[in-house]
């Protein structure tokens, strides 16, 4: 016989990045099981939202997920939609070593600067970077030095994926929402 309560928590997630860099299709895979189709996917416009679902422990998790643009034009727009956030992914192409720079200088500062992230505060940082397109070997041009200043710089944990094959993408929203779920900043 079962005597516990169980709490309902709903989880607002962000999914950050330049445009191209497989977000939705990171998406995608994760809430819907397939990689959509490269020739009829579109780019975000503003932002695109999901949602999933998860349990832990005796707990029931909805994860909000959004999905914004990478456009510059809706970068000022979006920065508003950022506060109540729980955590989220920072996407860059490891195909496109501009992508990473971009996380460095933009979406990164953003997100400190938006909802006051403390990436330092280790019960704080619900924060991943991601390296998607993983399946693409021979054209990778950011390099795992790199990858490694940017994780240290901030304290967050890395996952390479891949959109396509569906590599990682399950473990990195699963230890996502373990992450957001064991912090007792639920909400940022």
């Amino acid at each position: 016989m079962w005597f516990g309560t169980s709490q309902k928590y709903v989880f607002k997630i962000l999914i950050l990045g330049d445009t191209g860099v497989g977000k939705t299709s990171l998406v995608i895979r994760a809430v819907r099981g397939y990689f959509p189709d490269p020739e009829t996917l579109k780019s975000t416009i503003g932002a695109a939202f999901f949602t999933m679902r998860y349990r832990i422990q005796r707990d029931l998790i909805t994860a909000q997920i959004w999905d914004f643009a990478g456009q510059e034009r809706f970068r000022s727009f979006m920065k508003n939609m950022f506060s109540g956030s729980s955590g989220g992914l920072f996407v860059f192409d490891l195909t496109n070593a501009l992508s990473l720079d971009d996380l460095k200088n933009f979406w990164i500062p953003e997100i400190i600067r938006k909802i006051r992230a403390d990436f330092f505060d280790v019960f704080k940082n619900n924060f991943i970077l991601v390296g998607n397109k993983s399946d693409l070997k021979k054209q990778i041009e950011v390099t795992k030095d790199e990858i490694a200043k940017l994780v240290r710089q901030y304290g967050f944990k890395y996952f390479s994926a891949s959109a396509k094959t569906g590599d990682n993408v399950s473990a990195i929203f699963k230890e996502l929402i373990r992450m957001i779920y064991i912090s007792p900043y639920k909400a940022i």
